[in-house]
């Protein structure tokens, strides 16, 4: 089978023929992978960007936005048969440590962690343990239920704050995938405003985020903070979500916050320099988000089922995995906005 592999620690990745996965555990799955979306993350393990290199062991199959058709199952598998379509969970969680324990699987201590630790789902079939799957309707098409992951990124922002009331305004900074897909909750959640905030390098973003009904701000104008204030009635945002991850995010989430707002963290960036007299000052709240919860699954494919969430117009392009190349260059000139890959028969 065809995979993008990343072997070797600097730019660029591979395409490999690599042998179909065998069953080495009761517990493991094996999926074929229908389609797979490309993630921010796997642009910047293309590019070998230095704070993430920890999170990648080479040589590794890339790939965590996946979904499939159940064809093998382990003798401890009782939820799952071959033909079930399926959408895979990314951090494998063991289910018996301490914070699984405590229902918080998404700080598994024994993360799998598909696409980083162990291998992805740029290729053809991939293994994973059957606590890792979620059951999806048949009128989701496969390339629209690969999107689920990012969805369920953005909801799990969302189930986070404990303070928007429907009326509020929210900022979310970051018109990527999962920044629209925050965007777009906000809206069906009964956000007075949603303001979505970029850079120039976005325009094409922004002018996505207005055709499904959000306000936009560009973060490189210089009236973008009288903007944001004049369109929460000079107050600030009630609630910002940072999903951009950018060095200079939080300090400008900071200062889009009102008096006593919300603020959470979704993207993951490099350490930043923040302002810590004004979190004191204006008396924030500030959360981290960390991936999803299995409940956090549930609600994102009925968003995406019902088409509260609808992810279509967001699908840039569909590509086969032999084209990965084009694909990176196709996100790092900011030309596309959620890439699927598609599995390539030999």
């Amino acid at each position: 089978m065809l995979a993008v592999m990343k072997t070797k620690p600097e730019k660029g990745i591979e395409i490999v023929d690599c042998p179909i996965p065998s069953l080495t555990s009761p517990k493991e799955v094996l999926i074929k992978v229908e389609a797979c979306g490309v993630c921010g993350s796997d642009l910047h393990f293309y590019e070998w960007k230095e704070y993430i290199r920890d999170d990648l062991t080479l040589p590794r199959i890339l790939g965590h936005e996946v979904s499939g058709t159940v064809v093998e199952v382990g003798s401890d598998i009782k939820d799952f048969k071959p033909g079930d379509r399926v959408v895979t969970e990314t951090w494998g969680g063991c289910g018996d440590c301490y914070y699984c324990r405590l229902g918080k699987f998404n700080h598994c201590l024994h993360q799998t962690r598909i696409g980083q630790k162990a291998d992805g789902g740029m290729t053809n079939y991939l293994l994973i343990t059957g606590n890792s799957l979620y059951h999806i309707p048949s009128s989701i098409p496969f390339d629209e239920a690969a999107v689920i992951e990012p969805v369920g990124v953005a909801l799990r922002g969302w189930e986070c704050a404990k303070y928007f009331k429907p009326g509020d305004s929210v900022v979310v900074i970051g018109p990527g995938p999962i920044g629209m897909f925050a965007g777009l909750i906000g809206k069906i959640a009964g956000a007075n405003e949603v303001i979505m905030v970029g850079t120039t390098n976005s325009a094409k973003r922004l002018e996505l985020a207005e055709q499904h009904g959000m306000q936009t701000v560009n973060i490189d104008d210089d009236s973008a903070y009288s903007k944001v204030l004049s369109l929460t009635k000079g107050r600030g945002a009630e609630l910002v979500i940072d999903t951009s991850g950018g060095r200079e995010s939080l300090s400008q989430a900071i200062k889009f916050a009102k008096l006593g707002g919300e603020i959470i963290l979704v993207g993951i960036s490099p350490d930043s320099i923040m302002p810590l007299s004004s979190i004191v000052n204006k008396g924030l709240s500030i959360v981290g988000s960390f991936r999803r919860l299995p409940h956090t699954w549930e609600r994102a494919i009925n968003l995406v089922h019902n088409y509260q969430v609808d992810v279509r117009p967001f699908i840039s392009h569909v590509l086969p995995i032999t084209k990965v190349e084009e694909a990176f260059q196709l996100l790092q000139n900011r030309q596309a906005m959620k890439i699927i890959l598609k599995p390539v028969l030999i």
